[in-house]
């Protein structure tokens, strides 16, 4: 797979948008995740679905429970920024080395 531009596929968007549609019945389940704490609280979430992704990882074979995890982390971060905002990248092009002078 040539990973230099990765766009989004509909499956995985659609993905993506069921986990949003799951996360506010996490309230109806006595979880907290669902609760909005803000930017602290959407980062603390997403190191607790990474470490489960590792753990995972690590505890069966293949891909399929680390990604199950990976999914929810994605979801997250992208509720993170619906919520909280999504600034823009800022590009600074790097000055050009004349190459005679790296010699």
């Amino acid at each position: 797979m040539d990973t230099r531009v990765l766009k989004l596929t509909p499956g995985v968007i659609d993905q993506i948008n069921e986990e949003l549609a799951y996360i506010p019945t996490l309230a109806e389940q006595g979880r907290s995740d669902e609760v909005h704490y803000g930017t602290p609280g959407q980062l603390l979430t997403l190191k607790v679905y990474i470490d489960k992704a590792i753990a995972a990882w690590v505890a069966n074979p293949g891909n399929d429970q680390s990604l199950h995890e990976i999914r929810k982390v994605a979801a997250t971060a992208v509720r993170a920024l619906l919520t909280e905002g999504c600034p823009g990248r800022t590009y600074t092009v790097a000055p050009v080395r004349d190459t005679e002078e790296a010699a």
